[in-house]
């Protein structure tokens, strides 16, 4: 089941963002499946956990739960089947976050 966390960023994040592998990721998760229900949150930017494929340039792919932003999974901004880029943690590859930025996220869905 995914949960959606609206906490501080979790302590990993920092440094997977500054220092972790990059890799593509399909996107598995629905984020509209799992934000169902969900309207009008007002707060703190949180964190929600979609099941990702990830494939590294030069590891064998595997699958893992991708911390992205609540604002982010809104808006219809991800969804399955989109390739997105990301970090892991190579010493523990269950740590995975998406990198791209709102405005990439715009432009896969616009290119033809």
């Amino acid at each position: 089941m995914f949960k959606m966390i609206f906490t501080p960023s979790p302590g990993w994040l920092k440094n997977v963002e500054k220092s972790g592998k990059q890799a593509q990721a399909l996107v598995i998760s629905d984020p509209k499946s799992i934000l169902k229900g969900v309207a009008g949150y007002q707060g703190k930017d949180g964190w929600i956990d979609l099941e990702v494929e990830v494939h590294p340039a030069d590891e064998a792919q595997f699958r893992a739960k991708m911390k992205a932003r609540f604002s982010t999974a809104i808006g219809g901004m991800l969804e399955p089947g989109m390739h997105v880029n990301v970090r892991y943690d190579g010493a523990d590859r269950q740590r995975v976050m998406l990198v791209d930025d709102v405005n990439r996220l715009l432009g896969y869905r616009l290119k033809p």
